[in-house]
């Protein structure tokens, strides 16, 4: 048994080495497909020239410092997502493109398209809707190309599944999450968004902090169906991570921790770019708020929602 041992160890770290080496060659063709991803989409739907001239010099991270960013994050959580998957093929894609897409781009301008008042240069024109086509182009071309890297259409069998989600679990637990979600969207607005003195004027709120209950009861009576619009975003939360879920072949505490990082990081790590829509603190000021609430979210969700595969 002793000699066995021993002279299974090089085969072992020949297996090991090589595990790690494909696993930094996907990483890197994933960032680098992420960056062109956004080229092609910004090639196929441009900026109009005069959102162009609006745009600064830098948002809170200089413009390369802003594109790398966003590259790694999206090409850590979209690999780690697609290498534990049990789906193959374009059952693959689609479920990490309908992961990027809603998380990244659908959940960020809808909200975007919900306080269109603060945002002039979108007024009077079909820009708001161009932002959800060049996300669209942007996450279809980097989700086929993650799907490619990671051996996703080749015939090699993959993992066996070893958690799914049941309709009848996604129905409770969504029911009372969208509640969950409105809580924390309005507890990290307020306690840290709200705190700039900048985003409050930015959205036409006090020069002065009001208070917890006070900021709610004015946001109500202008917006009573700001409630119902925030449940059902945390439903849809909810819903762009059962591609995640369904098929996952790891184990539950890494589910978590892909999940929180997936909800903190796709929707806010774009806000790290020069951003003729809003000012750099107020981008920053947004970038920790749901970084830490969508973040914990994401967490919930994957310790409540995905249920073990029995074992046959």
């Amino acid at each position: 048994m002793k000699t066995i041992s021993i002279e299974s160890r090089p085969v072992v770290n020949a297996i090991s080495f090589k595990s790690t080496l494909a696993l930094i060659v996907q990483w890197l063709g994933a960032f680098v497909a992420f960056i062109l991803s956004m080229i092609v989409a910004n090639i196929a739907s441009p900026l109009p020239q005069f959102i162009l001239e609006k745009i600064p010099e830098a948002g809170f991270m200089s413009d390369p410092a802003a594109m790398l960013f966003n590259g790694a994050i999206n090409a850590t959580i979209l690999i780690w997502a697609a290498r534990r998957s049990s789906l193959k093929g374009f059952a693959l894609a689609g479920g990490l493109f309908v992961f990027s897409y809603l998380a990244q781009i659908f959940h960020t301008q809808i909200e975007t398209a919900y306080f269109l008042y603060a945002f002039p240069l979108l007024h009077g024109n079909f820009e708001v809707y161009r932002l959800f086509l060049r996300g669209a182009i942007t996450s279809a071309l980097f989700t086929l190309l993650v799907t490619l890297y990671v051996g996703g259409f080749s015939r090699k069998p993959r993992a066996e599944a070893n958690f799914t989600v049941q309709a009848e679990q996604f129905l409770k637990v969504s029911a009372w999450f969208g509640v969950v979600y409105l809580v924390l969207y309005l507890l990290f607005g307020y306690y840290i968004a709200w705190q700039s003195q900048q985003l409050r004027v930015f959205y036409g709120g006090p020069a002065e902090l009001n208070s917890f209950a006070n900021q709610i009861l004015t946001t109500l009576m202008s917006k009573p169906e700001m409630p119902f619009f925030q449940y059902a975003r945390g439903i849809l939360w909810v819903v762009c991570l059962i591609p995640v879920f369904k098929g996952f072949t790891g184990g539950r505490l890494e589910l978590i921790l892909l999940s929180a990082l997936a909800l903190a990081l796709l929707p806010t790590a774009q806000l790290a770019f020069a951003n003729p829509l809003m000012p750099a603190e107020v981008s920053l000021y947004h970038f920790w708020e749901v970084s830490i609430s969508t973040g914990f979210f994401g967490g919930l969700c994957a310790w409540f929602l995905p249920t073990k595969v029995a074992a046959e």
